[in-house]
């Protein structure tokens, strides 16, 4: 077979997955990411070998990735930081200190290496989110202390992965201190553009009104959301970071600026979950590598992924908002427990690191699938129905 009608192949086959990947999710009542990176693994090289990993494929599940991350940034709300004040920050910050305090204990006790511990210790904001809305609780006290909480674990996490890879590169030397500069320099070109993007909004509303309307035809707001991503990606690959970070400061950076953000927050997630994010898991599912799998290494997998929990629910009990029931605090340490696409990432950035083998790889993936289909449906028992959510009710009064 040519080359492009291999391609074209692989395509169909990928876009006919990511349709029919949400459906029959729908009815096993499993999340997505999960059925997509179940379907890779059968249509890969490890099953039907219909879909293999090549340079086009790759790309495509990288930039769907960039997308993911750029979107995780978007979802910070900084609306209701704003609205509730700093004091707010406190308590989820708290927490996330909880969490790394637990993750360093476990790995001391454990004898987890760097890899693993980041795992045990992520916290991403996508699914965690999803369950929410589907929940009810978005709107409310205990959504609202969830997202904050696992938008600055997400941040945190993605902090730390940056500070592995620069630890892996060689310790303190004169090179790794001028990456850290870099790092730094990243930071305050953030804050530089932040600054003036508002300045910018204040002084031309107008101008600036294009990027969130609904009917745009030239779709401006979308090609500057990913003009911005890229930048910030290409930016943080000058600096010898990973683009997670890049794509994430561009993500914060347009949810911070543009305080109407939800059309164009919608139009990039069309985008994205359309084609590229579920490209990316799928693909996910084609690099995994099952034959690695043994009683060992499943066993290994549980072993994480209930210390990942616990590392989560321990703070989320003793840390919480006042007004808090026990079921509300332990619906939070279970949905702060299910950070698939984050492990997925760790475990990615590991291996090209070289930190750990293929079987460890799989091995973490399959920690990401385990805490993804157990917590958010731990989190639905658990928790309160929305409309007896008692943590409303007592700020009600």
């Amino acid at each position: 077979m040519a080359a492009g009608e291999h391609l074209l192949q692989s395509l169909l086959v990928l876009l006919a997955v990511a349709v029919l990947g949400p459906m029959v999710a729908v009815r096993l009542r499993m999340p997505t990411a999960v059925v997509l990176i179940v379907a890779g693994i059968g249509l890969g090289p490890a099953g039907l070998s219909l879909l293999r990993d090549t340079p086009t494929v790759g790309f495509l599940s990288h930039f769907g990735f960039l997308v993911l991350m750029f979107m995780a940034g978007m979802e910070i709300d900084f609306a209701s930081i704003r609205s509730a004040g700093p004091r707010s920050l406190i308590r989820p910050s708290l927490v996330i200190a909880g969490v790394g305090i637990c993750t360093a204990l476990s790995a001391r006790l454990l004898h987890l290496g760097p890899v693993h511990a980041l795992v045990v210790s992520a916290i991403a904001v996508g699914l965690p989110l999803a369950t929410l809305k589907e929940a009810g609780h978005a709107g409310r006290k205990l959504g609202r202390h969830i997202m904050l909480t696992a938008s600055i674990g997400e941040f945190a996490v993605i902090l730390a992965v940056t500070g592995v890879e620069l630890a892996h590169d060689g310790g303190l030397t004169l090179h790794t201190a001028g990456r850290i500069a870099k790092i730094a320099a990243l930071f305050f070109l953030c804050a530089f553009v932040i600054r003036v993007a508002r300045a910018l909004v204040w002084w031309f509303p107008e101008r600036f009104r294009r990027l969130i309307e609904h009917h745009d035809v030239a779709e401006l707001g979308v090609r500057v959301g990913l003009f911005i991503m890229l930048a910030f990606v290409a930016i943080s690959a000058l600096a010898g970071v990973e683009p997670i970070l890049g794509a994430f400061l561009g993500g914060m950076l347009v949810g911070f600026v543009l305080r109407q953000k939800e059309v164009l927050e919608g139009k990039i997630a069309a985008l994205g979950n359309g084609l590229f994010i579920p490209i990316f898991f799928i693909v996910v599912g084609v690099r995994f590598d099952a034959s690695a799998l043994d009683r060992a290494v499943v066993h290994n997998a549980l072993l994480l992924a209930g210390t990942a929990g616990l590392c989560k629910a321990i703070p989320a009990l003793l840390i919480a908002p006042v007004g808090f029931s026990l079921r509300e605090r332990l619906a939070t340490g279970c949905l702060l427990s299910a950070p698939l696409t984050l492990v997925v990432a760790i475990a990615a950035i590991g291996r090209s690191l070289k930190m750990i083998t293929a079987s460890t790889q799989a091995s973490l993936v399959l920690v990401g699938i385990l805490l993804s289909l157990c917590f958010p449906v731990l989190f639905k028992l658990i928790a309160p129905p929305a409309a007896l959510d008692a943590s409303d009710e007592t700020a009600a009064h």
